[in-house]
């Protein structure tokens, strides 16, 4: 499928400062970047996205790692994708991203308890579950609870979204 079968408009550019100046304009749903790109570091462009307007943030790169990703999220990306991938797999990213937009809870109606938070700020930092369980002196399947709990809280589809829409939302510092 491809995207503008999906029902999105898509406007591509070769320069990535040009992307930048035209997002900054323009009222973009979602924006699409890559990591390796020339002339700019790949998640500085992708800090510039996310300080814009509101809208998602999509990475689309071959150069996907964990530390990566748990950078890219803690800057307010949306999703993480690795090349190769499928037009479907960016369609499905482009519609959640499209989604978490429009149904972004209000941070005030939002509550998190001193452990949901204390997991959540691990999550964050990229921290494994056997590690917070460790750190906090829980059992795994404890902190797999804390976890699920905000996940079902943030509307969240899986840990990086989480972290996103935590970092996002003001809840934890960067």
């Amino acid at each position: 499928m491809a995207v503008r079968e999906a029902g999105f408009s898509a406007i591509g550019f070769h320069e990535p400062l040009d992307a930048l100046m035209w997002a900054s304009d323009a009222d973009p749903t979602c924006l699409v970047a890559d990591l390796k790109m020339p002339g700019v570091e790949g998640l500085d462009l992708v800090a510039a996205f996310c300080a814009l307007n509101r809208h998602a943030v999509i990475v689309v790169s071959a150069f996907v790692d964990v530390r990566t990703t748990v950078d890219a999220m803690r800057l307010g990306v949306d999703d993480v994708l690795s090349k190769p991938t499928t037009m479907d797999e960016l369609v499905r990213a482009l519609r959640r991203g499209a989604a978490a937009l429009a149904s972004t809870p209000v941070r005030e109606e939002l509550t998190f308890t001193r452990r949901e938070r204390q997991v959540a700020e691990m999550l964050v930092e990229g921290l494994t579950t056997k590690q917070i369980a460790q750190n906090l002196e829980l059992s795994p399947r404890t902190v797999e609870f804390f976890r699920a709990s905000l996940l079902r809280k943030t509307q969240s589809p899986n840990s990086a979204a989480l972290a996103s829409a935590l970092t996002r939302l003001g809840f934890l510092a960067n």
